[in-house]
């Protein structure tokens, strides 16, 4: 097993997804999304703060509404709502620090474990990416500022396939095989529904 590095606070940036269309939820923002009157955002923002000297909320849409929030926002440099590696790609130009943390405006059970797994990387690698026992979650992951360039010529060539990037990089696989709950997504008016209860609890202990 190659060494293993631990992320820094001061060199760790995270970046909230929460560009895409929300086409599942009938137009409705799923960054926006509140369960009696609080944001689950914004417990993923306050989570990320432990962590992350700086968070970013990547926005294509609202975006005074998350400014209004106090969220420090970046739009896609890509227009037309290109997919979460172009979110990505925005995140690492912007980004102050040596290292940018993923993930989703719509994945309300991610918790502490996430940051503390993610953040130890092999020191051969370019990108941390969570495996859930039985798939990759791409949209999770931890990635050198350095891979900016290699994902903007990706982009540039007309991919948007994320896991077309990761195959021409040096990524390693962070096991969250028993805790595979971490990752459930808020895709619909279903899936807000059948998990109501279990996040409001959530919101409910943490402010």
């Amino acid at each position: 097993m190659n060494a293993m590095i631990e992320i820094d606070k001061k060199q760790l940036t995270a970046l909230i997804l929460a560009g895409g269309k929300s086409s599942r939820m009938e137009g409705n923002d799923k960054g926006l999304l509140q369960i009696n009157n609080k944001y689950i955002i914004q417990y993923l923002h306050s989570l990320a703060e432990k962590f992350c000297t700086d968070v970013l909320v990547n926005v294509n849409k609202n975006v005074d509404q998350y400014n209004d929030l106090g969220f420090n926002t970046c739009e896609d440099l890509m227009t037309g709502f290109q997919g979460p590696l172009a979110g990505m790609y925005t995140g690492l130009h912007e980004s102050k620090t040596e290292y940018l943390i993923t993930l989703p405006c719509d994945g309300p059970f991610i918790d502490e474990s996430y940051f503390k797994k993610m953040i130890l990387l092999d020191k051969e690698s370019d990108i941390n990416v969570a495996f859930d026992g039985k798939r990759l979650q791409p949209v999770y992951c931890l990635i050198r500022k350095g891979m900016s360039k290699s994902l903007e010529s990706f982009l540039h060539s007309g991919e948007r396939k994320i896991d077309k990037w990761f195959d021409s990089c040096s990524i390693h696989h962070v096991d969250f095989s028993n805790n595979e709950d971490l990752f459930i997504n808020i895709n619909s008016e279903e899936d807000l529904n059948k998990y109501k209860n279990r996040i409001e609890t959530i919101l409910s202990n943490n402010g």
